[in-house]
């Protein structure tokens, strides 16, 4: 049987869902499923500017998404919120049945 959630469950997992919600950031949650990269990784891996990579990553940070550590000079970014990556694997998962029908 499938539970109810309640209202402050459904107000996290929405501001989860908006953190992720453009094509960038789920590319980069892509990206990070595999393990930790640096800041110029995810930025050659998108293909898009230093700048909007910052924000694209700081987004997804205040909300919870990911984190950082750093390395001297260099930032590395992780996903601090494993059930983030469930949203991939949906993306995956409706992909593959849609292929399939």
């Amino acid at each position: 049987m499938n539970r109810i959630l309640d209202d402050e469950q459904l107000a996290r997992a929405a501001d989860v869902l908006k953190a992720v919600s453009h094509p960038a950031r789920l590319r980069i949650i892509e990206l990070l499923e595999a393990g930790e990269r640096s800041v110029t990784e995810i930025q050659d891996y998108l293909g898009i500017t230093q700048s909007l990579t910052s924000q694209h990553l700081s987004n997804m940070r205040m909300r919870g998404v990911l984190k950082f550590r750093k390395n001297g000079n260099m930032v590395y970014y992780s996903v601090s919120n494993p059930d983030v990556v469930k949203v991939i694997h949906c993306i995956r998962k409706s992909d593959t049945v849609e292929q399939h029908t």
